[in-house]
């Protein structure tokens, strides 16, 4: 994270912020040429205001005091992942990080796995627990038939280095 540059914009430290709490990359969270109309980006991040605009600001400034160390600290320290009292700001975190993977919101003061709400038909689709399990929602592949004959395509281009290597 520290070789990275400062992000400009909200989105932008909206999309490192994700990058750091979901372990994917900025490219892979927020392509160029993002295929999908609108972008889940922009979707996330106004599911997120939608809940909390105060926190989600709130949790962008955490992140920014945190500039330098290694992601992995970042991550867990939003997140306060040795917390049995998480504050409002590693609730959103949590939130954030949910809806990057399963492509559901869930309110950062839930606790049921059933609450999550679907913010749009490319987010199921796009969900990043897909790529980390490399599969494909079920009912929707962009895989010729029989993909399943050969071993998956490597974890690399989507996993920082350190990462894909453990994937």
């Amino acid at each position: 994270m520290s070789n990275s540059p400062t992000p400009s914009t909200r989105m932008d430290q909206f999309v490192a912020l994700s990058s750091v709490l979901t372990g994917f990359t900025q490219d892979t969270l927020a392509p160029q040429l993002d295929p999908t109309d609108p972008p889940l980006k922009k979707l996330y991040l106004d599911a997120a205001d939608k809940s909390s605009t105060q926190t989600v600001d709130a949790l962008l400034a955490a992140f920014a005091n945190l500039s330098g160390q290694p992601a992995q600290t970042i991550a867990n320290t939003l997140l306060e992942v040795d917390s049995t009292n998480p504050t409002a700001n590693a609730l959103m975190a949590r939130s954030i990080l949910k809806l990057w993977y399963l492509g559901s919101w869930y309110a950062p003061t839930s606790l049921s796995a059933t609450d999550g709400t679907v913010v749009a038909m490319n987010a199921y689709i796009g969900g990043l627990a897909w790529s980390a399990m490399q599969a494909h929602p079920m009912g929707y592949s962009e895989l010729k038939f029989g993909y399943w004959n050969s071993a998956p395509p490597p974890l690399s281009g989507v996993l920082p280095p350190s990462e894909a290597n453990h994937g």
